[in-house]
């Protein structure tokens, strides 16, 4: 056949094709011998991995108080974790701990004398 067979014939022969899998005669391996070959060879294993614990949820903070203006710090875990433990503790929103920690910090370096 030198030339290609045309999808719309009718008297197409496609009896040469099986759709049943053929035995080749070799046996298949077991599992455990097939995950020590491949554990020897390096082939990383597909099994789900254990995932770590979620971290604590954040409380979302979200309040209207008519401050519009955003202020972005990069702090320590540490000072963060402080930041919200005073606010939750005295029940505030953020934006009124760090107003009261300026006019605190402030009042300070007042009294020394450097501002």
């Amino acid at each position: 056949m030198s030339e290609r067979a045309s999808i719309f014939d009718d008297d197409l022969d496609l009896s040469a094709f099986d759709t049943r899998p053929q035995k080749s005669g070799i046996p298949k391996p077991d599992k455990d011998s097939l995950r020590a070959v491949a554990e020897a060879r390096g082939f990383p294993s597909r099994e789900a991995v254990a995932m770590p614990a979620a971290p604590e949820p954040v409380l979302q903070r979200r309040y209207r108080t008519g401050r519009n203006r955003q202020l972005n710090l990069k702090v320590t875990d540490e000072a963060l974790r402080r930041f919200y433990a005073v606010a939750d503790a005295q029940g505030l929103v953020l934006g009124q701990v760090f107003e009261q920690a300026v006019e605190a910090l402030e009042e300070k370096l007042k009294a020394e004398g450097r501002i």
